[in-house]
């Protein structure tokens, strides 16, 4: 892992960028380094925010953002560090398991899926339940988890005609991702089963069930089973 690139977005952020691609290990450092500033005690510090491959820090707008990067450079910690968090990170994480009902009233997108990949909707539920995803951020709308990386056997581009409204609770897959839609918003990836789990909650302490670095796992439920956690 090399050195990352820090420089200032607008005159209250920083983003520490350590590469355009999208791995595991980036992002896991990327998380690991997210915990270190929150604790670093930065004048002004507001909030940080994870991308697949790099960190965004909000300040308020009294700090001087050039004096912050070099406070930042000097307190960032050794490579070796943030490897030693990682490895911690890793070992701790168990995965979040999410009910999800591929029924195809829910999974609207299923025939479309099926018929572009030649595969069963039977193989496409147990290609998506089968692996463990990491969350490597949270965006787009509040408590949108990116998840990744799905297989390639069910990689599927967006759509040409985004939805205008996507249901609450929606599972969903574009190019080699998976996600679910905390709430009823446009939306252009491929539906393929709903949960009845609530992503997001605004008066909740966290208001996002999900955060970058956790594992998710998704397992089937019947339709029976949705309506009665729903």
């Amino acid at each position: 892992m090399h050195s990352p690139r820090i420089y200032a977005i607008h005159d209250s952020a920083i983003t520490i960028e350590f590469s355009q691609l999208i791995s595991e290990e980036t992002n896991s450092y990327i998380v690991a380094l997210q915990e270190f500033i929150a604790r670093a005690d930065l004048p002004g510090f507001v909030e940080c925010v994870p991308a697949y491959s790099s960190l965004t820090v909000y300040f308020d707008r009294s700090s001087d953002i050039q004096d912050l990067i070099i406070t930042i450079e000097k307190k960032i910690p050794t490579l070796r560090d943030i490897e030693n968090s990682v490895q911690t990170q890793n070992k701790i994480h168990t995965p979040v398991i999410i009910p999800v009902c591929y029924d195809l009233e829910f999974g609207s997108d299923l025939h479309i899926v099926s018929a572009h990949l030649g595969l069963s909707i039977e193989m496409i539920i147990d290609l998506h339940t089968k692996d463990t995803y990491r969350v490597y951020m949270i965006g787009f709308v509040p408590g949108f988890p990116y998840l990744g990386r799905l297989t390639p056997k069910l990689e599927m581009p967006r759509k040409k005609t985004p939805m205008l409204n996507v249901p609450t609770g929606s599972v969903a897959i574009a190019g080699r991702q998976t996600g679910i839609y905390p709430a009823e918003v446009p939306g252009g990836w491929h539906i393929i089963g709903r949960t009845p789990i609530k992503l997001f909650d605004k008066s909740a302490s966290p208001c996002c069930l999900l955060k970058a670095g956790d594992t998710v796992q998704f397992k089937q439920i019947s339709k029976e089973e949705f309506l009665n956690q729903a």
